[in-house]
């Protein structure tokens, strides 16, 4: 399978940068980003789109940048890895930047040039995500996004190396890459790259100065299906490495649990519970009814069990307590990233959304974890 290739001026002074866009059918985003890379004035670099079965605006795109971009079609669906591995091989490339298709790149003039400064000091570069508002899906998966940055923002700072990148857009190195042996056919194929990189102690570290946009899922449905494709991928991915994730994560506790807790926040309330009850034994109900009695000179009957009592007190407790508590978080961490923060999107975010989100997730990996029935739509 050849390439339509596109004609480049050179400079040999500059290192060779290749970009790689995989697309499944189509994107709306597909042509102002080729617009974007294009118009980028980085002399040394080579940009391929690789299209399985491309409808109608994918064809039109192809006719207009045909002389500018490598395209890779095919008529059948090879899936993600296969299609970026095969075009990593047609390129020549140091630096290999890896762009979704539904992404819109940020103010960075020199978007490429950035880039392969920011690759002087690493071997692997995840880039700042944020989301495209234009939804109410959006605006919730945005607090994924915050921590998500924030995660990968922290093992930037304190260790240099990550377990995981956001597979949206990130550069890696020519020789690292093929070190590792590229992408795998594995359904978290970005999660699995990074691990590569760490398992060989490769440096990481995350661009906070250059931006680029991507959509969130335009409905609940496709949604729910990105979320069971990342919670089956995320099982698959523990149940493959999971002896080597506790080896780092023991070996890494002050980024791993900050960050554990800032990408999933309402799980904490459950764990003061359990320390209230298991560990200190409160019972918050007494010294509720203890107060009534003695400042209305009223005795208060049971109306619920006290140990239900309890329960319900610290839970109801804990949240709010908790929902204080993270919004702050979340504040300094969207001020310091300079992403999106707004106080009624977050409370939505944190009391609904998020223990929806979290739950769907946990259910993907339990079942990728002690079932092989997860069929999914996606070509690994």
């Amino acid at each position: 399978m050849m390439p339509l290739k596109a004609n480049y001026a050179v400079k040999a002074t500059e290192k060779a940068v290749s970009v790689f866009i995989p697309v499944y059918e189509g994107s709306d985003l597909l042509e102002p980003l080729l617009e974007r890379l294009t118009s980028d004035e980085y002399p040394n670099k080579e940009i391929f789109v690789a299209i399985d079965k491309p409808d109608e605006r994918s064809i039109k795109t192809v006719e207009h940048y045909r002389d500018k971009v490598n395209f890779i079609l095919s008529n059948q669906r090879r899936g993600k890895v296969e299609a970026l591995n095969n075009a990593v091989r047609m390129s020549r490339g140091e630096i290999l930047v890896f762009l979704d298709a539904d992404v819109k790149i940020g103010d960075c003039e020199n978007f490429l040039e950035a880039i392969t400064k920011e690759m002087d000091e690493a071997d692997i570069l995840d880039l700042k995500t944020k989301i495209i508002h234009d939804s109410f899906i959006s605006r919730m998966v945005n607090y994924e996004y915050v921590g998500a940055n924030f995660a990968c923002f922290l093992y930037s700072k304190l260790v240099h190396r990550c377990f995981g990148i956001g597979g949206t857009a990130f550069a890696i190195k020519r020789q690292t890459f093929e070190e590792i042996g590229g992408f795998s056919k594995v359904v978290s194929e970005d999660l699995d790259l990074a691990l590569k990189t760490l398992l060989k102690d490769r440096q990481f570290k995350y661009a906070e100065q250059i931006e680029v946009y991507t959509k969130a899922p335009s409905n609940w449905r496709n949604w729910w299906s990105q979320r069971k494709r990342w919670g089956v991928g995320t099982g698959l991915w523990i149940r493959k490495h999971w002896r080597k994730l506790f080896r780092y994560i023991a070996k890494y506790p002050h980024a791993a649990l900050p960050c554990a807790i800032i990408l999933f926040p309402t799980l904490i309330p459950l764990v003061f519970n359990y320390l209230f009850f298991a560990l200190l034994g409160f019972q918050f109900s007494n010294y509720l009814t203890s107060a009534f009695t003695v400042q209305l000179n009223v005795s208060i009957p049971l109306i619920i069990p006290d140990s239900i009592a309890s329960l319900i007190f610290t839970g109801l407790t804990n949240f709010l307590l908790g929902s204080l508590i993270f919004a702050a978080v979340f504040y300094a961490v969207s001020r310091k990233l300079n992403l999106r923060f707004n106080i009624a999107e977050f409370l939505l975010y944190y009391f609904i959304y998020q223990p929806i989100a979290a739950i769907t997730l946990l259910i993907g990996i339990m079942r990728a974890l002690f079932s092989s029935n997860h069929q999914l739509d996606w070509k690994v």
